[in-house]
């Protein structure tokens, strides 16, 4: 197994966990709205033999802190974190493969910064704004976000795995308690800063156009008749092009690692 080097690069306003495996083209891996490294820990362990391997903690989860509130867009934000952890790791244009709310930070990266990736897997990008029903789905995550303020964050995650089609996840037979103590601290901060935001990013459609030729949209076999897997089916059909499909639901790439990371190397090849 490939050894795992851990750093921490301090950005404005908070400072990043990442870790580094492998050696090869850079591939930064962005994890979605629990933002921590570790889901992709075996599907990096077995992507290292090919490829530099970058993973980290989104700002504001598990072990990525903020030193004061997030007061920009928050895909600006996020979108920023990957540049400068990019360009302080990586020595040419990378690879990126976001899932989640990490694929929409991959969207917004490569819009923003285009040079840096050579090639963006975006795998279920829950972004609204795609959509014809947009304004069903953004009142949908606005009462989800009103449910955490009034009742709780049990319930308010209740009602958000439940609206997505995310309730029933597939999940590995071991898992490390630690990760488990730090994906529920994780909570009340996805509640607060990004189950509104994530899936209220307004997307800079011309943008991705010009990109579309270095953009695989992709998701979840597992998933498709499931609110994340329909902007990546909209953006494939904007651009011609058909989904990738990859092993498992929405998290295949933490519940099925062998057979996610054999299908996301094809992918990048």
């Amino acid at each position: 197994m490939p050894a795992k080097e851990t750093h921490a690069l301090q950005v404005p306003g908070g400072r990043l966990y990442y870790e580094v495996r492998g050696s090869g083209p850079a591939l930064l891996l962005i994890p979605g709205s629990n933002g921590d490294a570790d889901l992709f820990a075996a599907a990096a362990d077995l992507l290292a033999d090919h490829y530099t391997v970058i993973s980290y903690d989104r700002r504001g989860f598990s072990r990525s802190t903020l030193d004061e509130p997030m007061e920009t867009e928050w895909g600006e934000t996020h979108a920023d974190d990957a540049r400068r952890l990019l360009e302080t790791v990586a020595a040419e244009p990378s690879y990126v493969f976001g899932s989640s709310a990490g694929a929409v930070v991959g969207l917004a990266l490569i819009s923003q910064s285009p040079d840096l990736v050579t090639r963006l897997i975006a795998h279920e990008p829950p972004l609204a704004d795609v959509l014809p029903d947009a304004s069903e789905w953004r009142a949908f995550f606005e009462e989800v976000y009103d449910t955490y303020r009034r009742e709780s964050a049990g319930r308010a995650m209740q009602m958000f795995m439940a609206g997505i089609g995310a309730d029933m996840l597939q999940r590995p037979t071991d898992i490390d308690p630690e990760l488990i103590n730090r994906l529920s601290g994780n909570l009340d901060f996805f509640l607060r800063q990004e189950v509104r935001q994530a899936p209220g990013y307004r997307p800079d459609l011309k943008a991705l156009d010009a990109q579309q030729e270095r953009i695989v949209m992709a998701g979840g076999r597992d998933s498709r008749q499931h609110f994340p897997y329909r902007p990546s089916a909209a953006l494939a059909g904007r651009w011609g092009k058909h989904v990738a499909d990859f092993p498992g639901d929405h998290t295949g790439y933490w519940s099925q690692p062998v057979e996610f990371a054999a299908t996301l190397a094809d992918v990048l090849t």
